[in-house]
């Protein structure tokens, strides 16, 4: 006979699904900075007062900062595209004319005495093969290498001698040079937008809480005048 069953133990658990807080702020940078031009000139405009710690002007200064910093960090992600293109092109003209000079080495020292002038050419072994350099800096450093090799073994007036490769050799120094210097801006742009974007979050969230403070019955309307608008973002 089966034991009895209490009414307690037929009801099913009540399992309750936490709720996911939505942040007030967009996550994309474009929003946020549209945000912060619309709240900045909305209290601007407002009797709303300044914070202790931060009046209307300088939450303008600090939202057209952020503006600023962000389209000047994209510009810079912009002006290396093209130049890490072209890099791209050249790597693979390097890595072509380089089975050239090799052949040139086979065939003037047979293929095992070529390979011992390998690393006069800039030429080293990564792993299963012998080639000039992956990175950028080592490789503009082999390049200038495999010129002076190319006219003291007398390969300077083959095809791919010297006119081939010192006009590729100066095209590459430049780009790299050019591109680790775009990239070192482009990081310090990027590093201050970060710093201004932390502190235009602090100010947002502050002026969120503040226009609750202020305006108890109506704060969801002033807040939409604001721009705090989730749906938008």
């Amino acid at each position: 006979m089966l034991a009895p069953t209490s009414e307690m133990s037929l009801v099913a658990p009540i399992t309750t699904t936490p709720k996911r807080r939505t942040s007030p702020l967009p996550t994309s940078a474009v929003a946020l900075a549209a945000l912060a031009t619309k709240a900045a000139t909305a209290w601007e405009g407002s009797d709303l007062p300044d914070l202790l710690w931060l009046s209307k002007a300088d939450f303008t200064t600090l939202s057209v900062t952020y503006a600023q910093g962000r389209d000047e960090a994209d510009a810079a992600g912009d002006q290396r595209t093209p130049q890490a293109q072209r890099l791209k092109e050249l790597d693979k003209q390097v890595d072509k004319a380089l089975n050239y000079v090799k052949s040139y080495l086979a065939e003037e020292y047979d293929t095992d005495e070529g390979r011992a002038y390998f690393s006069e050419f800039g030429i080293a072994r990564e792993g299963k093969s012998y080639r000039l350099p992956a990175a950028r800096t080592e490789r503009v450093k082999a390049v200038a290498k495999l010129l002076v090799a190319l006219k003291a073994h007398s390969f300077d007036k083959k095809k791919y001698g010297t006119a081939y490769w010192q006009p590729l050799a100066t095209e590459y120094a430049t780009l790299v040079q050019t591109s680790a210097d775009a990239a070192g801006q482009r990081s310090g742009m990027v590093s201050a937008k970060d710093q201004s974007e932390t502190q235009l979050r602090k100010a947002l969230r502050a002026l969120i809480h503040h226009l609750k403070a202020n305006y108890p019955d109506t704060f969801e309307a002033r807040l939409r005048e604001f721009g705090f608008q989730k749906e938008s973002y």
